[in-house]
């Protein structure tokens, strides 16, 4: 699994990648809630960068409409470079 931010994590099985937030359940280890499921990395990656600024907007961090563009910036720089060496 790979911590994106505190809220959102990506993972994936044989068929699919995975993007949720994960939740420590006791006696199960880490679980996915909210799971959304791509078959491209491009697009969980996009799901997850879409997600962060949701929340952003959603508890008022982000007030204005270019805040959005950068957060969105960011979000993808600091995803890409987390990923790097695993997604190209």
């Amino acid at each position: 699994m790979i911590y994106l931010t505190d809220e959102i994590a990506l993972t994936a099985d044989s068929i699919q990648y995975i993007v949720g937030k994960p939740v420590q359940r006791p006696g199960k280890g880490v679980e996915m809630q909210n799971p959304k499921y791509y078959h491209k990395l491009s697009a969980a990656l996009q799901q997850a960068v879409t997600d962060c600024v949701r929340a952003g907007v959603a508890d008022n961090r982000i007030t204005e409409l270019r805040q959005i563009v950068t957060e969105q910036a960011r979000l993808e720089q600091e995803f890409s470079e987390k990923l790097k060496g695993v997604y190209v």
